[in-house]
């Protein structure tokens, strides 16, 4: 509890020093690890996952995200992979007024391909669709938190498909350098990903 007191209170008094950046409409690179940890129909799976990604401007309203994620997945007493890449576009809505300019909606689309052995994500591998949405809530103009949602689904098997649920707490520490707490809950396999990203932002 003392860490966590003295990690908001050295947040907040940094946060009129730094600078006004988000995680939409700037350009960035983020190295991220998480733990996987989950499973249903009484089917352990837990493992761990490194992400790779990088985030550019489209045109004014939207951006493109372009993502590696490996996964090393120990599934009941068997050890497995997973990776997955895949490149998004995400439309941002900038001037919604609503709550003074504190909420960023987003919508989007994305393509990539999925190699999932231990069938964390989808039971079909290979080509994939998607489908994104949420809002990005600005507490300052370096803290924010990030709630949407993603349907992923399979080019080839469209009936095969996964929703999960996302949350991402970004700090900008300076211009340059960020930090983000990242959780994700998927729908169809009942896995939960909690993990830490670093960002570092070459505009």
């Amino acid at each position: 509890m003392k860490f966590i007191c003295s990690t908001a209170l050295i947040l907040l008094m940094l946060s009129p020093f730094a600078f006004s950046k988000s995680r939409l409409g700037e350009y960035y690179y983020g190295f991220g690890y998480s733990m996987l940890d989950g499973g249903k129909d009484g089917m352990n799976t837990e493992g761990d996952v490194l992400h790779l990604s990088a985030n550019s401007l489209a045109s004014d309203y939207a951006d493109f995200k372009l993502y590696l994620d490996y996964a090393n997945v120990e599934v009941g007493a068997q050890d497995k992979t997973s990776w997955n890449l895949g490149l998004d576009y995400i439309r941002r809505f900038d001037d919604f007024s609503l709550a003074d300019g504190m909420l960023r909606p987003f919508i989007g689309g994305g393509i990539g391909y999925l190699k999932d052995n231990a069938q964390v994500r989808l039971i079909e591998d290979g080509f994939t669709w998607s489908i994104l949405g949420g809002t990005e809530i600005m507490f300052t103009d370096e803290l924010s938190l990030s709630i949407g949602g993603r349907l992923l689904g399979a080019w080839k098997e469209f009936s095969s498909t996964d929703f999960s649920f996302d949350l991402g707490l970004s700090w900008w520490i300076d211009d340059v350098h960020g930090v983000a707490f990242e959780y994700s809950h998927t729908m169809e396999n009942e896995i939960d990903f909690i993990g830490l990203k670093y960002l570092y932002s070459w505009q």
